[in-house]
């Protein structure tokens, strides 16, 4: 058991850093930073078992996945979060030639452009990045065979396993 445990540390380890290069690289996503220190894995071993889990911020999963258009206008949760946004990066409001225009009413503006990011991801979604996926992937090839082997008898129900456990994470936090 130690290899095994030996090798699937070194592979959460190096997916969780692949990870995090990926999602500073493919841009979406990487904003404060909180995302990609979300990111880790615990590995529990037992006697007859091993269990590995992958962990990461709620929102990880819709930078990974993408966002379908919404179908009944949306829940409401996503403008608060994007009026966040707008004030941390400083969006400003452009004139007809592109150009920057002066703060008329800040706040409002502010609220204008959160207005319009929100209504055009609920109307078209957004495209994933895949960066968690990518680099589970990329590390899953690396696996020693006769652990990949192993692996892959049980990558369903990890995989299910780990994607239920994210969900319940987010709908504890979301109470």
């Amino acid at each position: 058991m130690k290899a095994t445990e030996k090798a699937l540390t070194k592979f959460g380890k190096k997916t969780v850093i692949r990870a995090a290069s990926l999602l500073s690289i493919r841009k979406r996503g990487y904003d404060t930073g909180k995302l990609a220190k979300s990111l880790d894995y615990d590995l529990s071993v037992a006697a007859n078992s091993i269990a590995m889990q992958f962990k990461m911020e709620d929102y990880g999963l819709a930078i990974n996945d993408g966002r379908g258009k919404t179908k009944s206008g949306g829940g409401g949760e996503l403008y608060p979060k994007i009026l966040e946004w707008v004030k941390r990066k400083g969006l400003r409001p452009r004139n007809s030639k592109g150009q920057f225009e002066s703060w008329r009413n800040k706040e409002q503006q502010q609220k204008g452009i959160a207005f319009a990011v929100t209504r055009k991801i609920h109307r078209f979604g957004y495209k994933g990045t895949n960066f968690f996926n990518d680099a589970f992937k990329e590390n899953y090839k690396k696996l020693p065979k006769q652990l990949k082997k192993a692996f892959e008898l049980d990558v369903e129900n990890f995989l299910d396993y780990t994607i239920k456990d994210i969900n319940n994470v987010n709908t504890s936090n979301a109470s």
